[in-house]
C-alpha cells in the first residue's frame, strides 16, 4: 500500500467507518462516479481522470435505487411519427 493509501484507511479507522467493499479507493471513486449519472458523461470523465468515458461507465458508474426509480417512473412519450413508423 502506498503512502496515500495508508493515510486514506487511517483515516477511515480514525472516522471508524467500515472498510468499503471492492478496494481501498475504487469504492470512492464509485461513489464519486455514481453521484454524477444526471451530468455530462465527458464531464465526469475529465474531471474524475478517466482517460476515456467507456471505463467510467462500464467500471465506476453504478445501477442506484433512486436512478432506477426515476427511470421506471418517468417514461418518455413516444411521438405519433415514432408509433407511426
Amino acid at each position: 500500500m502506498d503512502a496515500f493509501g495508508h493515510w486514506l484507511a487511517e483515516a477511515e479507522q480514525h472516522a471508524k467507518l467500515p472498510k468499503l467493499d471492492g478496494s481501498l479507493w475504487h469504492a470512492y471513486r464509485r461513489a464519486w462516479a455514481t453521484s454524477r449519472k444526471g451530468l455530462s458523461v465527458k464531464d465526469v470523465a475529465h474531471a474524475g481522470g478517466w482517460s476515456d468515458t467507456s471505463t467510467l461507465i462500464s467500471c465506476y458508474q453504478q445501477a442506484d435505487n433512486e436512478t432506477l426509480l426515476e427511470v421506471m417512473s418517468h417514461p418518455k412519450k413516444i411521438t405519433e411519427r415514432a408509433q407511426n413508423g
